[in-house]
């Protein structure tokens, strides 16, 4: 049989729009669409609960609901607090901060402000009145307080610049700052007074230790434990018998590739505690991700018994049965405000934009480019796939507007309507990579579909007279903290001239995960049924990739393949159980072949082996390779990650993990079915290959290899199923 490696084809459209369409519904004759939803409605949730950029999170208890803050930088309304009843299920309850002040670039007069702002906030409760710490970038910092979360909410203002301050109320209404950047080493604390507008006191050191930032200060069981991040790195613990110390005890609680940093723990209505952090996740951000908390010798540790140092991509909810809730996400502009999930691009222009009671009106600004565009309009873009789809009227653009739908990251993107001549573009980095010429409609529809999985962004159009189509290239997305926005991608609705104008556009709604033309019957996103790490998978079985193909197998069946230097293959809900000891692929190179990283939870997780893969003389001559993986427990995304040279480096036909009590099978060397070694083959061979496969007993070395029949690198039915055949003479060999 002839096999042609050929050119790499798309994500399967089919597929596409099945995991696009979600969670829609009819709710006062309109049509408003959800993203991620986390409750699997079984009392169960995933991880993360918003599949959304909420990084820097600070989450407290009040009575029976629980409140986050978190990092908005230059988005206004900005300094997000959100309000759930069981950690899992959250909604949008307000702003802190209403616009920036001190320096004119945050009205993009005389530059920007991109990665200042709002950044790790922190919540705390005291006497009736909810109060957020908060440090503009360079500023000094702030101390807002409300009675409710939903504002209104007024600030102090401190005499100094305290970095990632922790807000912290101790049992005796002591309130107290501790605070502290990387570069300095060290964590100190300040004392504030009764009623948290100013500072007592003089700092002191209450911990040093190297690289730490992001603190969280909690009390529990009468002792202070100290929560700090090394960024990028891990979650660490310190505590003490006094809230000024010595915190003179530290432990690593989880790794970023595990678990996360920045986070701390939050207290539940029935005494046990939950974790909360976040996680560097490319081109989404930084989602906030929880797990229950273990305690061991007075430590609390992240993670349930047995999976200490993990956050599993699955649990069971903290508190049962109470509502799914999801932040809000779609607007038809019919009100008179907008929907709390929207936020300015730096401080608006108020006398540019407003709402007509049916649409969002948006006059051009006056910029050099979508990146210096005031008045943009944002809002987080959401995994794994999301799309935001606008419906706008452009009949009162002047020449020069550039109207329409972006992607504000880094990289950054729109498609949009110029006029004179009227035309429809899409840009990456500001370069025109597509134009539609002869435009006439005046009623345009523009569409920009987040891949997160791939790390792809797509942009369409149509109008009332034609049906969707791409304009332009894809966007490969990602994150940039030093010289991009230090956000994950964000929708964002757009309308500037670089000369000035008094046009504007109508846009009549905003939509996420919205099919124009469905029936819109709801179709939920399904959750993959767990699969055993310890049993055979094939390769074609994964829930996402990026980059291959699957192939007609001579073995049977169908592997992957076409594959090249940084493709992947991700598979959902993989049970390690106790623990995995080895890994074990079936495998085919016509080249040198290269490497399979096992990671664990995203392409860029914690990575548990890597498997090297050597050319095995052709693209369908098979071969078992095996490598030994760092343990891993419980339920995990699993990642395969390609690396290797240029051009195509091997196809995979099978995969699957052993335990200690399990090595790989070795290569065949005696009496093909002899898995009792008696140099007959009958059945009490084929009763001890059932045992095996049963687990009920162990077959090892030439026993183990004996059993082997169809020489495939694995014992399982299949090799029973042959040796029933040739014990009743069915077939003459295993050939």
């Amino acid at each position: 049989m002839l096999y042609v490696k050929k050119q790499k084809g798309k994500f399967g459209l089919k597929k596409a729009l099945a995991i696009l369409i979600v969670l829609c519904m009819l709710l006062l004759q309109s049509i408003f669409a959800y993203g991620w939803q986390s409750d699997n409605g079984d009392g169960t949730f995933n991880n993360p609960p918003l599949y959304a950029d909420y990084p820097d999170p600070s989450i407290i208890r009040v009575g029976n609901y629980f409140y986050m803050a978190s990092s908005t930088f230059v988005g206004v309304p900005g300094l997000v607090i959100l309000k759930s009843e069981d950690l899992v299920n959250w909604e949008i309850a307000g702003h802190c901060i209403s616009s920036f002040t001190g320096d004119n670039k945050y009205n993009m007069v005389g530059g920007t402000k991109y990665g200042n702002g709002c950044f790790a906030p922190s919540i705390a409760y005291k006497n009736g009145t909810f109060y957020v710490a908060v440090t503009p970038n360079g500023e000094r910092t702030r101390i807002y307080y409300a009675k409710d979360v939903a504002g209104p909410w007024n600030y102090n203002t401190l005499g100094g610049s305290y970095f990632d301050p922790c807000l912290f109320i101790d049992t005796d209404g002591t309130a107290y700052l501790a605070y502290g950047g990387a570069w300095e080493n060290s964590i100190k604390m300040i004392q504030l007074n009764s009623n948290l507008s100013a500072t007592t006191g003089s700092s002191r050191v209450i911990l040093s230790y190297n690289n730490v930032e992001g603190t969280h200060l909690v009390k529990a069981n009468g002792r202070y434990y100290l929560f700090n991040a090394v960024p990028a790195q891990r979650l660490v613990c310190s505590r003490a018998n006094n809230v000024w110390g010595p915190y003179g005890e530290t432990i690593t609680l989880c790794t970023a590739g595990k678990g996360g940093h920045q986070g701390g723990i939050v207290d539940l209505p029935d005494g046990s505690y939950w974790g909360y952090l976040h996680q560097d996740d490319g081109a989404i951000g930084r989602p906030t991700r929880i797990c229950p908390i273990t305690w061991q010798d007075g430590w609390p540790k992240f993670g349930r018994p047995g999976y200490i140092g993990q956050v599993e991509a699955k649990y069971t909810k903290p508190i049962q049965n109470k509502p799914i809730k999801v932040p809000a996400a779609s607007d038809e502009f019919n009100s008179n405000t907008l929907g709390l999930q929207w936020m300015w691009n730096h401080n608006p222009d108020n006398s540019r934009w407003s709402l007509t009671g049916t649409a969002l009106r948006l006059k051009a600004t006056t910029a050099k480019d979508f990146w210096n565009a005031r008045n943009t309009l944002t809002q987080k873009g959401q995994g794994p796939i999301s799309t935001g789809t606008i419906k706008i009227d452009c009949s009162a653009m002047q020449p020069g507007d550039i109207c329409g739908l972006g992607m504000l990251g880094d990289p950054r993107g729109y498609i949009a309507v110029t006029r004179d001549p009227k035309r429809i573009i899409m840009t990456e980095e500001e370069v025109v990579k597509a134009t539609v010429n002869n435009v006439t409609s005046n009623i345009l529809y523009f569409r920009l579909e987040m891949n997160f999985t791939n790390k792809q962004a797509r942009f369409f159009w149509k109008d009332d007279n034609r049906d969707w189509q791409q304009l332009g290239p894809s966007i490969t997305m990602g994150f940039d903290w030093q010289y991009g926005t230090f956000q994950g991608e964000q929708y964002a609705i757009l309308n500037f001239n670089p000369n000035g104008s008094n046009g504007y556009m109508d846009v009549d709604w905003f939509r996420l995960n919205d099919i124009p033309g469905d029936n819109m019957t709801p179709i939920p996103t399904p959750t993959p049924t767990p699969r055993p790490a310890f049993t055979k998978i094939e390769a074609e079985s994964f829930n996402d990739q990026w980059g291959i193909q699957t192939e007609e197998c001579s073995e049977g069946g169908e592997d992957i393949g076409f594959i090249e230097n940084g493709d992947y293959v991700v598979y959902k809900n993989i049970d390690f159980g106790n623990g995995a000891e080895g890994f074990e692929a079936r495998v085919a190179s016509a080249t040198s072949g290269g490497n399979i990283e096992l990671r664990i939870d995203s392409p860029n997780g914690m990575l548990i082996g890597t498997c090297p893969v050597v050319g095995t003389g052709g693209w369908q001559t098979w071969s078992t390779v095996t490598c030994d993986v760092s343990s891993v427990k419980g339920m995990h995304d699993l990642y395969l990650v390609f690396k290797g040279g240029s051009g195509y480096l091997f196809n995979i036909n099978w995969w699957k993990f052993y335990d200690v009590s399990i090595e790989p099978t070795p290569i065949p060397t005696g009496l093909l079915g002899d898995a009792n070694e008696d140099g007959s083959i009958d059945s009490l061979d084929l009763q001890l290959i059932k045992r095996h496969v049963l687990r009920k007993l162990q077959l090892t070395g030439t026993a183990l290899a004996n059993a082997d029949v169809n020489r495939d690198g694995s014992v399982d039915t299949l090799d029973c199923s042959l040796l029933k055949r040739y014990i009743l003479r069915k077939i003459p060999s295993f050939d």
